[in-house]
């Protein structure tokens, strides 16, 4: 197995390309703007065959220049159930459902349905590594520029994810706390607090992180439950 962190330092964006080395397969997830060069460069340097663009969220009106690495390589596009896919979007695209996995040479990816952060998320688990995107990020219910849903977050992240196991190593799409990778353990008790309480306290909480302006322009889904 190779494994590469690819990090856009203007950003803080963080993408991953993963490859089964025997096979020459690989997968990239959420790859960062502006670095289609470099991943194009360490697929040549191993002889790599990218075969998996994904992503485990897409914010609305927001370019996606997956679709752009996809149709440049021809690997299949690999998009949560219920993202918004650009019409003029002419490459293969694969529905990333809970449950399912996909597959590049002999390693394999499962999906795991995790919203929260957007209302269409998912979470990519291989062995002990979860790359969850922006699972974590609990500010994002604050932030009116953002999808955010507190009572999906809430049950994303106590009913699903802190139920793996605590050594799961994670790997965000932003650092968290400043931290590239972080033990599943450890975000377990830094949000037992806002997560060992009710439903309702966590969405109480996080609404209340939003000034009224961003209450008016983005409205909470939060009464839903699953």
């Amino acid at each position: 197995m190779y494994f590469h962190p690819i990090e856009d330092p203007d950003t803080g964006q963080i993408g991953y390309l993963l490859a089964d080395a025997t096979e020459q397969k690989a997968a990239v997830i959420d790859l960062p703007p502006r670095s289609t060069e470099l991943l194009r460069a360490l697929l040549a340097e191993r002889r790599l065959a990218l075969t998996h663009v994904l992503r485990t969220h897409i914010h609305p009106g927001v370019p996606m220049n997956c679709a752009a690495l996809s149709a440049l390589t021809g690997a299949t596009l690999v998009l949560p159930e219920g993202a918004p896919v650009p019409a003029d979007c002419a490459v293969r695209v694969q529905t990333a459902r809970d449950g399912a996995y996909v597959v590049f040479g002999q390693q394999v990816l499962q999906i795991l349905d995790t919203p929260g952060h957007t209302a269409h998320c998912v979470s990519y688990l291989w062995r002990d590594r979860l790359f969850c995107g922006d699972a974590f990020d609990l500010g994002s219910c604050a932030d009116a520029g953002e999808d955010a849903d507190p009572g999906l977050m809430f049950d994303t992240l106590s009913g699903r994810l802190f139920q793996l196991p605590g050594s799961t190593l994670l790997f965000p799409a932003h650092p968290l706390g400043g931290r590239r990778v972080a033990l599943l353990g450890e975000q377990r008790l830094r949000n037992a607090s806002l997560l060992t309480g009710s439903r309702d306290a966590f969405i109480t909480e996080m609404l209340s992180r939003r000034t009224p302006a961003q209450r008016r322009a983005r409205p909470s889904s939060a009464t839903r439950r699953h």
